[in-house]
């Protein structure tokens, strides 16, 4: 029997960013599909409790999901989801298998941070100017100059800007100041970035997979939104390759 897959998103989104197609690929497929809201997102107004929760709990909340699932799934995380996901199998917990996509790296994002002050300052000025993600205009700036490359189109940057959400305060600095274990992945593992990521450098995506023993899928045209801008259908393609070749009706 196939795994089913699990889609954790990243930090200042939610389960939308898997909507506009990418989780449907799968789907089409075959696949029984899952996408989650992490704890404090999705709920269309700022939880007033957001900021209590860390990382911890966002584990949590994925390992409580994972157990009502039919089998043990295939995570397929972006971003903080990704640092998610390989903490999760790193602990021990079940899954069948990995998909990270522009994926935090086992070091945290402490270095990744650092990298983009230096690199975009007045963008990092203004997110630190403006608290959480701002009105739409400030919104729509972050999702271009941030998430995705100059070219994309407006009507994906508008869908980009209008899923972004405040972060908790408390899990963005867990993911700065805490690394994961430096172990094996003890599944099946696929790692891609996007090369013109600002937010998640590529040489970071490229050295945890070397790290990882696994090859690294490159998108030379795309930033750090993988499953939502332009060539998204690549990626996604190539998951469902991933997936086949591990987890085929055959190999089942």
């Amino acid at each position: 029997m196939r795994p089913p897959l699990l889609f954790v998103h990243g930090a200042s989104c939610d389960a939308r960013v898997w909507r506009h197609g990418f989780q449907g690929y799968f789907e089409k497929q075959g696949w029984e599909c899952e996408s989650m809201h992490l704890p404090g997102h999705g709920t269309g107004f700022t939880d007033p409790n957001l900021h209590d929760l860390g990382l911890d709990d966002y584990a949590e909340a994925v390992a409580q999901i994972v157990i009502t699932l039919s089998a043990p799934p295939v995570i397929i995380g972006h971003s903080m989801g990704g640092y998610l996901a390989q903490r999760h199998v790193l602990e021990g917990k079940p899954a069948s298998g990995i998909v990270l996509l522009g994926s935090v790296p086992p070091h945290g994002m402490a270095w990744e941070m650092l990298h983009f002050m230096m690199h975009h300052p007045m963008l990092a000025l203004r997110m630190e100017v403006t608290p959480g993600v701002g009105g739409l205009e400030d919104r729509l700036v972050r999702a271009r100059e941030m998430l995705m490359t100059e070219d994309t189109p407006e009507e994906i940057v508008i869908q980009v800007a209008d899923i972004l959400q405040p972060e908790s305060s408390r899990a963005l600095r867990d993911m700065g100041l805490h690394s994961l274990p430096r172990r094996e992945i003890p599944v099946p593992l696929m790692v891609a970035i996007g090369m013109k990521d600002r937010l998640i450098r590529a040489e970071s995506g490229i050295a945890m997979a070397r790290d990882y023993g696994v090859e690294t899928h490159q998108y030379d045209e795309m930033a750090h939104m993988l499953q939502m801008e332009s060539g998204w259908e690549k990626v996604a393609f190539d998951v469902l390759q991933f997936l086949e070749e591990h987890f085929s009706l055959a190999n089942g």
